[in-house]
């Protein structure tokens, strides 16, 4: 098992000490409940979806028009979005 050490600002700290009153918890057990669900959430197809903004982005149209065409190369749309939500979390990222 490994032991990290993390930096909260005070609004942090204050939720977390109050998370652990509130659930009769431990720091190390909320930290890994909230790691636990957060995970849980980002596993969904939905939720990314929904996240990236590409529920309701297609439209319907007849079959052979430009929008129904869109609606075939989704895969692409979706490498297209993730990979500019993965170039701007390194840009925001600060280097270790």
């Amino acid at each position: 098992m490994r032991t990290i050490s993390v930096r909260l600002d005070d609004g942090s700290e204050v939720r977390l000490e109050s998370l652990c009153q509130a659930l009769g918890l431990s720091q190390t057990e909320v930290v890994k409940a909230g790691l636990e669900l957060l995970q849980r959430q980002s596993a969904s197809p939905a939720a990314l979806a929904e996240r990236l903004g590409l529920i309701g982005c297609f439209s319907s149209g007849a079959p052979g028009s430009a929008s129904s065409s869109r609606g075939r190369d989704h895969s692409a749309q979706l490498r297209q979005k993730l990979s500019g939500q993965h170039k701007r979390q390194q840009l925001s990222e600060p280097d270790a």
